[in-house]
């Protein structure tokens, strides 16, 4: 660190960024150290998992399968990596995970890319089991060190001189389902909107909007249409009768959201981050903005003032 002038209190503060110039010399440097058995990147990739990762984490682990976590995760994948932009592609008897941003340059670069792969892999073995493993795995670089720690972290062939960067997976395996799916947390959110909106208003259209939007929400925003489909009816209509009980759908889903905000963060059970990604917020400070209109209070003061918050932080 110290090499490349990078020093402990440029990295005090969490929501500072390193120059990404910076961040590949780094791996440029300590690859130097290691030549030729280059593997720190890989034991660091290794290393990693989902909570590591705020709500790009949560994304990943609280998808039903790993095909729903691709695509979500370009929702909050730039979060983390604002380098790099990725995407998932079906070629028919495989899926192709792909880095399009070419290592060209430096070696730092290209191991940078390298971990970035490696880094998936290991948010994707600890979502869903850690017997996951790609089909292959190739880089268009030539390789910086020697194979093997590549291939004992991938565990599968790994290519250089491709025309991609890319993880290639078994169709199999992008459908088997996590170990912790949402579902879990939108049954039990969704039991409590019901209990709580239907009690004193039953059977009306714009509770059941809520419920629906309250339902999607981790997946973002649902769109007025697919609301409208689930409900069995055009979206003309569902505008329509909103409007004649006095709504628009864009109050509704603020109304969802403010509902699923409140108990997720009264009871204590997620972090702040966790719940402004679980209420289809990208950036934690516009949640912050959105609770403090709902409340009156900031997330943090609303935890520590509800009901049991005071013993469980003590």
């Amino acid at each position: 660190m110290a090499r490349i002038g990078l020093t402990r209190e440029m990295l005090a503060d969490p929501a500072s960024r390193v120059a990404v110039e910076m961040h590949h010399l780094l791996f440029e440097t300590l690859a130097g150290e290691e030549r030729p058995a280059i593997s720190f990147h890989m034991r660091t990739s290794a290393s990693m998992r989902c909570e590591d990762f705020g709500p790009l984490g949560l994304t990943i682990k609280s998808a039903p399968t790993l095909r729903r976590s691709f695509e979500r995760l370009d929702r909050y994948a730039r979060l983390y990596n604002p380098y790099s932009t990725f995407s998932l592609a079906d070629r028919g008897s495989e899926y192709w995970w792909i880095n399009h941003t070419a290592a060209t340059g430096n070696d730092g670069v290209r191991l940078s890319n390298e971990a970035a792969l490696g880094t998936f892999v290991s948010l994707w073995r600890d979502a869903n089991g850690d017997e996951f493993n790609p089909k292959r795995v190739q880089f268009t670089h030539q390789p910086v060190g020697d194979l093997k720690p590549l291939e004992d972290h991938f565990r599968c062939p790994v290519m250089h001189g491709a025309d991609v960067d890319a993880i290639i997976m078994h169709p199999q395996d992008v459908d088997r389902p996590n170990r912790v799916g949402d579902q879990h947390i939108w049954k039990f959110l969704r039991e409590h909107l019901e209990e709580i909106l239907r009690a004193t208003e039953p059977d009306r259209i714009d509770r059941e909007v809520v419920i629906q939007v309250a339902s999607t929400l981790s997946d973002g925003v649902p769109k007025l249409d697919e609301v409208a489909c689930h409900l069995g009816m055009g979206s003309r209509t569902l505008q329509r009768r909103l409007a004649d009980l006095g709504h628009s759908y864009q109050s509704l889903v603020d109304e969802a959201r403010r509902e699923v905000a409140l108990k997720l963060v009264s009871e204590g059970r997620h972090s702040l981050v966790e719940v402004a990604f679980l209420t289809g917020f990208s950036e934690q400070s516009s949640f912050t903005r959105a609770f403090k209109r709902w409340s009156g209070k900031t997330p943090r003061s609303y935890r520590g003032k509800a009901p049991g918050m005071a013993a469980i932080h003590s």
